[in-house]
């Protein structure tokens, strides 16, 4: 580090005791006091508002500001109360004059930095981590091509804090990051306000939560070059060994292993086959797999946490297609798992789509029920018919299903259904086409079985007589135009039906800004809790990836979205879990849901 001294006058001119405030020939501010003979200088400017320190009280070598009340260790820049320390400068006295050294140790500052942003996020403290990340951007270390700008290493330092202190692994604050990171890289959202919404997500899941631990090594010691060998010889297969034996430390070791050697590929060959066995609580274990992927790949220094931490939330999710209200799917896979597919050297070749009438037939089965989704979809596969085509249907049959919800679900007190349950088959179904493209062929077509009768499972949850037509794929297209902010406007009042006439005059490019409209309002307006906010913004992207990627999109991905997004949704039913919890402790039985 370069030394940069400047002369702040003379000792003599330096009261014991007592803060001053000196400026250097920039305008830069530093509160100094002259204690024990030393001269400690600090920042002027509070860390927290930017009141000047040096109007503050100083008590036993304390600096207090004067406006808030926050305190600061001259000897260190520690502070007591408060939030984040004050940055300090080393000084000396030469020949009776006061020299401060305003160069910048920037290793140092990046430690101190980096712990204060973690600190804060500990404490879910989401301003103070954002002051904290914006200083780190100051230091300019970023590289200028990043689409997150100067807040690049504070998104990593919180994708890294989030996956380490995660208790039971990967979770929605994380999948909350990956999508908020791509919405500021397009542009949809500014990256300051995603910080804070990503840094409260992850901050209230994990507060004042320490590191959860990194699993218990491999036994035994060897070379890295035998290491490697291993890895090529078996290494994937053993991670889904110890997923299937719940043996969580040995699988969350061998997977920082893993990508030690293998990078994120590597994470993705040793999971997707157990990921692709069983529809995982309630799909999270698919979405939070390709949330933690995007996320490895986006960050590559944080990718060992990030997919240690999914391979946590893997070890302890409950796999919901081996309890008994799923035969039928447990039945469609054997039959699956009998087909002559492709050999499995590479992944799931993409194919033709199924044609408009094929496609139609294909998606009412699937939204008949799980047994006529899962038969439906073991048919096609046994004609040949390409996983990632029938993904393609499936997704927009969960689109369909999410605006079929009906809300009465969520005015009943006897209960635990809520329109959440259902954006899970959007998000598990964009998770599965996802994931199926770099996939075996087998398990593009597990993926496929398990998201169709996810879909069908959820029949139970649509309203009686539908609101509105599902989209016909036979109309005419509407004209084009854009909304003008007239949609973001009734969504704003809440108008549903005035928000779905308007979605049902736009065109493809009409519905494509209309996502991007839409994604402030879902990340910073739509909800308070962040898990509620976690479901809005994956739930607008899964559907926009849905859209994109249909080789006949209509307005069923957007009504979806509107019909989900715009209500008011109650976000602590107090009374349910009330009568919820009165009810199991009479009679010991589980509450009504959708299956």
């Amino acid at each position: 580090m370069k030394s940069d001294w400047i002369d702040l006058g003379p000792l003599s001119e330096f009261p014991a005791e007592e803060p001053v405030l000196r400026k250097d020939d920039a305008g830069r501010r530093f509160a100094c006091v002259l204690r024990g003979g030393e001269v400690h200088a600090l920042d002027d400017r509070c860390p927290h508002q930017g009141y000047p320190l040096s109007q503050g009280a100083l008590r036993g070598g304390v600096l207090t500001c004067a406006w808030h009340n926050w305190k600061f260790d001259i000897a260190t820049g520690a502070c007591s109360f408060g939030g984040e320390p004050v940055r300090r400068y080393a000084t000396r006295v030469d020949g009776g004059r006061v020299l401060l050294n305003r160069a910048v140790d920037t290793a140092a500052e990046v430690r101190r930095l980096v712990a204060g942003l973690r600190e804060a996020v500990r404490r879910d403290e989401p301003a103070r981590a954002l002051r904290e990340g914006l200083r780190l951007g100051a230091l300019r270390l970023h590289r200028a091509e990043t689409g997150l700008g100067s807040l690049h290493l504070a998104f990593e330092v919180l994708a890294r804090d989030g996956a380490e202190r995660a208790e039971h692994g990967f979770d929605h604050g994380l999948a909350l990051l990956a999508d908020l990171c791509t919405w500021v890289e397009r542009g949809w959202v500014p990256a300051e306000e995603a910080f804070v919404v990503a840094a409260h997500a992850i901050g209230e899941a994990s507060a004042r939560l320490g590191p959860r631990g990194k699993g218990a090594g491999k036994a035994g010691g060897s070379s890295a070059l035998a290491r490697i060998a291993d890895f090529e010889l078996d290494e994937p297969e053993k991670v889904s060994e110890a997923l299937a034996a719940e043996r969580r430390d040995e699988a969350e070791a061998r997977m920082r292993e893993l990508i030690e050697v293998r990078g994120t590929a590597g994470a993705r060959r040793a999971l997707l086959p157990f990921v692709a066995q069983h529809l995982h609580d309630y799909g999270h274990g698919a979405i939070f797999l390709s949330k933690a992927l995007e996320l490895g790949e986006r960050f590559s220094s944080a990718a060992d946490e990030v997919l240690a931490a999914s391979t946590v939330q893997l070890a302890w999710a409950t796999a919901d297609t081996s309890l008994p209200p799923f035969a039928a799917t447990r039945a469609a896979l054997a039959r699956v798992a009998e087909l002559p597919l492709p050999a499995p050297e590479g992944a799931a070749a993409p194919a033709a789509p199924l044609d408009p009438a094929e496609r139609a037939a294909f998606e009412a089965e699937v939204l008949a029920g799980e047994r006529q989704a899962v038969e439906a979809t073991a048919r096609w596969l046994a004609r040949g018919a390409g996983p990632l085509a029938l993904l393609g249907a499936i997704g927009h049959a969960a689109a369909v299903r999410l605006a079929r919800f009906d809300p009465a679900w969520e005015q009943r007190l006897d209960a635990e259904v809520g329109v959440l349950d259902v954006t899970h088959a959007v998000t598990f179904a964009e998770a599965a086409a996802a994931l199926g493209r770099d996939a075996l062929p087998r398990e593009a077509a597990q993926l496929a079985v398990l998201a169709a009768g996810f879909v069908g499972k959820l029949r139970s949850a649509d309203a009686a007589a539908p609101d509105a037509p599902t989209p016909s794929r036979a109309a005419p297209a509407p004209t084009p135009r854009a909304s003008g902010g007239a949609l973001l406007a009734a969504a704003a009042a809440r108008d549903v039906g005035g928000a779905l006439a308007i979605a049902r005059q736009l065109d493809g490019e009409g519905r494509r800004r209309a996502f991007a409209e839409l994604a402030p309002f879902a990340a910073l307006d739509a909800a308070v809790r962040p898990i509620f906010t976690a479901h809005a913004v994956k739930t607008l992207e899964a559907l926009q990836r849905l859209e994109s990627t249909d080789p006949r999109p209509d307005g069923a991905y957007l009504e979806a979205l509107l019909a989900y997004l715009v209500p008011v949704r109650r976000e602590l039913h107090v009374r349910r879990i009330a009568a919820v919890a009165r009810k199991f402790m009479s009679d010991g039985r589980p509450p009504e849901g959708l299956y």
